[in-house]
């Protein structure tokens, strides 16, 4: 039996690390399958860049295993790594490299043969649509058509498993919702673990969530069933930005201060009175950033497991 084509792309058992007398990740046992979208969620310090480094293999645990399409990351590492496509939080790039010299020097470490960059180069300038900055030094791309060149180069060689770092962060929202548009299409062809502080991106984005507090795995399930939102009804979550805070007719509508001009909102509405709401805020000038439904009920799950407040 092909070991790498009957087992799951992720499997961690037991799987622990100490700094010193600090427990960081303690007995983390949970795979991820083909096809499979699985969002890693923790406040921060509850274990989640060191679960990575774990999984990538940059970090050796104190106790447990993980195989990667069967693949021990320590005893068969290569064999391991080759399944492997990783975007990290910061995507390291050489500067004075073009797109196109970059990527080429990838594919040329990840297969001396250079038959990745044969056969892969040319379909994901087409597929990340990269075309406008193919030859222009990296130094100077945007922080979108970065994270664009780091899931180009993740996806060099085909791997069975994308593990992602917070790949939204410092996008703009019209870059946020394309490239979870992005992710959701990889997701019918790779397993994919994304690492995210997002709550929305976790209910858009996957099929299961995994929450970490204080280095231990404290739920796993759905996120709509985490969220008890499975119903198209229910609180409604929005973000906006404005100089003033935001005017809403509804007097038992939550307009929250963040700070920096941007507002919470949050409303029990259904969609007449949603649809209403969001006219209102734009027609008033607000730059809406965020307006789901949905999120609330996650939050909420999210706080009581990682903070103990909630309710039962």
């Amino acid at each position: 039996m092909n070991t790498a084509v009957s087992a799951p792309p992720v499997q961690a058992d037991g799987l622990t690390r100490d700094f010193g007398s600090v427990r960081a990740v303690s007995e983390l046992t949970f795979r991820v399958d083909r096809g499979e979208i699985v969002g890693l969620l923790g406040p921060n310090g509850a274990g989640k860049t060191t679960t990575l480094r774990m999984l990538t293999g940059s970090l050796i645990p104190t106790a447990g295993s993980v195989r990667l399409c069967g693949f021990d990351v320590l005893r068969e590492g290569p064999q391991a790594r080759a399944r492997l496509g990783f975007l990290p939080e910061q995507m390291p790039l050489y500067g004075e490299m073009t797109v196109r010299d970059f990527l080429g020097f990838v594919a040329g470490i990840k297969d001396p043969s250079r038959r990745i960059g044969r056969e892969r180069i040319a379909p994901l300038r087409e597929r990340l649509d990269l075309g406008a900055v193919w030859d222009r030094p990296t130094r100077v791309l945007s922080r979108g058509f970065r994270q664009r060149v780091g899931l180009a180069q993740a996806l060099l060689g085909d791997p069975d498993l994308l593990i992602l770092d917070e790949p939204t962060a410092g996008l703009d929202p019209n870059q946020i919702r394309e490239f979870r548009s992005t992710v959701r299409d990889l997701g019918r062809e790779h397993a994919i673990l994304l690492s995210t502080h997002i709550l929305p991106e976790a209910l858009e984005v996957c099929d299961r969530v995994m929450i970490l507090n204080q280095g231990r795995l404290v739920a796993v399930d759905r996120p709509d069933r985490l969220a008890g939102t499975a119903s198209p009804e229910g609180k409604l979550i929005g973000r906006v930005r404005s100089p003033a805070p935001p005017q809403l007719e509804d007097p038992g509508a939550r307009v929250l201060d963040e700070t920096g001009g941007l507002w919470r909102i949050e409303g029990d509405w259904d969609q007449r009175e949603s649809d209403a709401a969001l006219r209102a805020l734009l027609d008033g000038g607000a730059e809406v950033l965020e307006w789901r439904r949905g999120t609330a009920g996650l939050e909420e799950v999210f706080r009581r497991l990682t903070l103990g407040e909630g309710g039962s």
